[in-house]
């Protein structure tokens, strides 16, 4: 009689040794290592997006980032990596960025569509998006040049490239024509 090893449950300690080891980003889901495939127009439009909210909030205030580890899942070996997420300052522990990974919710998680995404994929990161309290995600979807807005009391928002994103409560004084976050869109031929 045989019996079957279960697989051994990863550590965010793991995580920093295997994107060390071979290069790759991953996320930690349920203990094990999944590998977070990304494009180089998603990374573009990720990027955008950060340096909008930064140029916009001072230090002082809050920071966006591009795919920050973040635990706030409430299992240790549970981690996800949003394309950008946006922390306000005196919600960080001590009002600092921390050394390594953050622990806490972001006050907004931004993913950016790219070839490797499936929508189960999506799907379930915008279930526990929004399950672990972070009160609005965006998905963005670079080849329909749109961003959805989902908070999380329910309401939900599509915008078109042309619509400007303004006047959302966690979002003071900030705005983003949408057809801004894009490369160009490819000349009709």
């Amino acid at each position: 009689m045989s019996t079957l090893a279960s697989p051994t449950s990863l550590t965010p300690a793991d995580v920093e040794l295997a994107s060390e080891r071979d290069g790759k980003h991953y996320e930690l889901i349920d203990g094990q290592l999944k590998e977070k495939s990304e494009g180089a127009e998603a990374l573009y439009v990720a990027l955008r997006i950060a340096q909008r909210l930064n140029a916009l909030y001072d230090p002082a205030q809050g920071l966006a980032l591009v795919e920050p580890m973040v635990y706030c899942f409430g299992r240790p070996d549970h981690g996800r990596k949003p394309d950008v997420a946006l922390f306000w300052k005196h919600r960080l522990p001590n009002g600092r960025i921390p050394k390594g990974d953050f622990h806490i919710a972001p006050d907004l998680a931004v993913e950016v569509l790219s070839p490797g995404n499936t929508g189960v994929d999506l799907e379930d990161k915008l279930d526990e998006y929004l399950a672990d309290g972070i009160p609005m995600v965006w998905i963005v979807n670079p080849d329909r040049r749109t961003i959805r807005v989902y908070r999380n009391d329910g309401t939900t928002r599509l915008f078109r490239a042309a619509d400007t994103i303004a006047n959302e409560p966690l979002l003071p004084e900030f705005t983003l024509l949408v057809s801004e976050v894009f490369p160009e869109p490819a000349p009709v031929t």
